[in-house]
């Protein structure tokens, strides 16, 4: 007789001691599998689902904003969602039991998301990407150590609540309202970028700005002068050749063989030149004088803050327009030099304005619908009413 018949032939007693044996892990799974749903469903603790809370290469990323909203981060073939807690509190720091929707995310990497039942976007799902950036200064890494990225999805919460108190404030506020809801209904992008700012060069790169406005404008003093002297030459080189009569006057034909008479041509050649680095001077100084105004903005919102670098949310007011800001915030704004004055004799160095700071990371939300599954259960909650 086998060990198998052995076993089959006590199967009346071993049977039951078995099914004792299995039933309890498959109780414990089921019920840590309730009770994850009934905490992610009731916006409590976030604990079972995340994971690498004091590890320096993850970004935590809070969600606190629109209250009752679900927010799924994608990771690979895994997802994870946690709910916006309608919240009591007038603060961001974690009560117990936690109520914010808090991801611990790796740095490197893109993490697909979406978000559904926020305001103004009943019974739909809205969708965007995470771009998380490894800290590559002190400060950054700092941050990321030590502090969280605060996060408000795009909704109609702002009707409800005017004052936001991200890490920058200005004009614009946390940046568009009701006309960011509008984009997206329509199927545009939002991006928001956060960065932790570097003060301590956007202060000193404040004195190198004025003092190359300085010098470019001593530039273009030298230049009027210079323009003025070749512009009077050139008129009256001008006005004596196109009234010169070569019939009569043989010096006249003798300038004209000799291409004399000509030459006014060639000191319009040189004023237009000089003209074009006049013009060349006046748009770096412009261009000078909108990133001190930047950077002058971001300092004025950063006043109570005494440290070198500080997280902020790219607005309106600290961004280049028409330009991509990560891209604007992350590298070095370069303004190239150019040459004035007779013989070369005067020249304009290069500046490099040192970077805004530090870029941790970068939401973008559109309209495209991106199914992560079946559409049918993607769409299960869609309300018609609630898209009218």
């Amino acid at each position: 007789m086998t060990v198998g018949d052995s076993i089959q032939g006590r199967a009346g007693v071993a049977r039951p001691r078995r099914q004792r044996r299995r039933s309890v892990p498959g109780m414990a799974v089921g019920t840590s599998a309730v009770l994850v749903g009934l905490l992610v469903a009731a916006g409590c603790s976030q604990h079972p689902l995340e994971t690498g809370w004091a590890s320096p290469q993850k970004v935590q990323l809070q969600f606190y904003a629109p209250p009752g909203a679900t927010v799924t981060v994608r990771d690979g073939l895994n997802t994870r969602s946690h709910e916006v807690a309608v919240y009591g509190s007038d603060h961001r720091l974690e009560n117990s039991p936690e109520e914010f929707a808090v991801f611990n995310l790796a740095t490197g990497k893109t993490y697909p998301f979406k978000y559904s039942t926020a305001e103004g976007f009943p019974g739909v799902s809205i969708y965007g990407e995470l771009d998380v950036h490894a800290p590559q200064t002190a400060e950054a890494a700092k941050f990321v150590r030590e502090a969280f990225v605060p996060i408000l999805l795009p909704s109609k919460y702002y009707d409800r609540d005017e004052e936001h108190y991200y890490p920058v404030r200005g004009p614009s506020g946390v940046g568009l309202t009701e006309l960011e809801v509008e984009h997206l209904r329509q199927g545009d992008l939002v991006t928001k970028v956060y960065f932790v700012a570097n003060l301590e060069n956007a202060w000193a790169s404040l004195r190198m700005i004025d003092r190359h406005i300085d010098r470019l404008r001593s530039a273009e003093t030298v230049l009027n002068s210079q323009l003025e002297f070749v512009d009077a030459r050139y008129q009256t080189y001008r006005a004596e050749s196109i009234h010169a009569d070569p019939v009569y006057d043989t010096l006249v034909r003798y300038r004209d063989s000799s291409g004399f008479n000509e030459h006014f041509i060639e000191l319009e050649a040189k004023r237009q030149e000089l003209q074009d680095k006049r013009t060349t001077i006046r748009d770096q100084i412009d261009d000078l004088q909108q990133e001190k105004r930047i950077r002058t903005r971001l300092l004025d919102t950063m006043s109570i803050v005494n440290r070198q670098g500080a997280l902020v949310l790219a607005t309106p007011e600290t961004q280049w327009p028409y330009h991509d800001t990560k891209e604007q915030i992350s590298f070095a704004r370069q303004y190239p030099g150019f040459e004035v004055g007779p013989n070369c004799d005067f020249k304009t160095g290069d500046i490099t304005i040192p970077r805004l700071g530090d870029v941790v990371v970068v939401m973008r939300v559109g309209g495209r619908h991106m199914h992560w599954g079946d559409p049918r259960a993607e769409l299960k909650v869609f309300n018609p009413e609630g898209e009218q």
